[in-house]
């Protein structure tokens, strides 16, 4: 799921997202969900970590509130780093400012 720049209050889209992804988590067994943040590079490195720390606890956050366990959610945050498109220092790219979530079944 993608956030606007600066940002990380989920968008439409990302709650239908994850809505998405709590039904598929309901539907089988569990045994780890892992919501990964990040940014694009238009920022200082530190302010970039936190902003995708809380991007990752949005979507955490928001996955418990549709039923998933929150014992069962690691979170990780990478910042400006493992970008999805290779920008130069202080670019604003759509694509690298995002969240992702992956679901471990058994």
């Amino acid at each position: 799921m993608y956030f606007e720049w600066d940002k990380s209050d989920l968008t439409p889209e990302a709650y239908q997202q994850i809505a998405a992804a709590a039904a598929r988590a309901q539907r089988c067994t569990i045994t780890l969900a892992t919501v990964t943040g990040y940014t694009d590079r238009s920022g200082s490195k530190s302010y970039n970590v936190g902003l995708s720390k809380r991007r990752a606890e949005i979507v955490q956050g928001e996955l418990v509130n549709r039923g998933v366990n929150v014992e069962l959610i690691t979170i990780d945050y990478k910042g400006e780093t493992n970008t999805a498109v290779t920008t130069p220092d202080g670019a604003r790219e759509p694509l690298n400012r995002r969240s992702a979530v992956s679901i471990q079944v058994r």
